[in-house]
């Protein structure tokens, strides 16, 4: 049976110690999840909280988010409140959303968080201040030639 339409929900008033592995199928977090969440699509609702690394498809944050995201595409909501960093294809940010972190850009964000990999990015060895992103140890390493990176919030809009 194909998973494709079904969606996971976990209700608000519910808390999950522990990590979900929800292979590729949607979730809904309305509840808490204290743990690591792997997943196809995953919307953290208003209420939701999740206390730990996240890595799926496609990420939407109404609620709090306390760890590293990874995702091709990340949008955070104008009640969102990110406490991590996020590595992104795609990322966009309502006004009124706080994210307190790093984000980067990577072609294909998900490439790195196979099996066996960190889900979270790594701190590299210490640099030279000079080649440091965003003033201190960076937690991403070194920028290859097809990476951007960014410190703050990225506004999605057209540019004239």
């Amino acid at each position: 049976m194909s998973r494709a339409g079904i969606v996971s929900i976990i209700a608000n008033g519910v808390k999950i110690t522990g990590t979900i592995d929800a292979d590729g199928a949607e979730l809904q977090i309305d509840g808490e999840i204290e743990g690591n969440v792997r997943g196809g699509s995953l919307t953290v609702g208003d209420t939701g909280m999740v206390k730990g690394d996240v890595v799926s498809e496609s990420v939407t944050v109404h609620g709090r988010v306390e760890g590293s995201v990874r995702a091709r595409k990340v949008m955070l909501a104008r009640n969102a409140h990110v406490l991590g960093d996020i590595v992104h294809q795609s990322l966009s940010v309502e006004m009124g959303a706080v994210f307190e972190g790093q984000c980067r850009y990577l072609q294909d964000p998900l490439s790195q968080s196979g099996p066996g990999a960190p889900a979270s990015p790594q701190i590299v060895s210490e640099r030279p201040a000079a080649s440091n992103f965003g003033g201190g140890n960076s937690v991403f390493g070194e920028p290859s030639s097809d990476d951007r990176m960014v410190s703050g919030v990225i506004v999605t809009g057209a540019s004239s």
